[in-house]
């Protein structure tokens, strides 16, 4: 008969150190490091969100040339409002958030989903979805942080009804 393999007990929690006393610093270490990264990275958003919104212009642009084939373009114009969506108040811009949900709904439709943009390809229809793409880029362009105040709350109402989502 075999012997059975030889234990290491476990520490008992006495002997073990905090939590916030482990490598590198703990637990306070890593929402630090964390937060750090973060504010680096907020710095460069309104750039990567410029960038960003250049591509959903161009989506939309290339949307309204030909109607019938818009919804490739329609779909690449949801993801990065999408992406701006996620973004915007992590990074200190939630108006960003709040303008990019309503074009999401927009885009989507009654009947869509994130999958199958289900937009009515229309001049009002684009229209309308190019309103929110400038709205987003004064935002960023001005550096509106936060959620812009009695104007900016304005806005996004405005914009939600005149989608059809208030």
């Amino acid at each position: 008969m075999a012997m059975p393999a030889e234990r290491n007990p476990v520490d008992p929690p006495a002997a073990r150190p905090p939590a916030d006393q482990g490598r590198a610093g703990g637990i306070a270490a890593t929402v630090k490091r964390a937060q750090d990264a973060v504010a680096e990275l907020s710095a460069d958003y309104q750039n990567w969100a410029l960038a960003d919104l250049t591509k959903a212009e161009q989506a939309l642009a290339e949307a309204r040339v030909n109607p019938a084939a818009a919804q490739p373009a329609l779909q690449r114009l949801y993801g990065v409002a999408h992406d701006m969506k996620g973004q915007g108040g992590s990074f200190g811009f939630p108006l960003v958030t709040h303008v990019a949900q309503s074009l999401c709904r927009l885009l989507v439709g009654p009947g869509g989903s994130a999958r199958h943009v289900e937009l009515p390809t229309g001049d009002a229809t684009f229209g309308l979805a190019e309103v929110h793409l400038k709205a987003l880029r004064l935002i960023l362009e001005k550096s509106v942080r936060g959620e812009g105040g009695e104007v900016g709350q304005k806005l996004v109402a405005k914009l939600q009804a005149m989608a059809g989502r208030s």
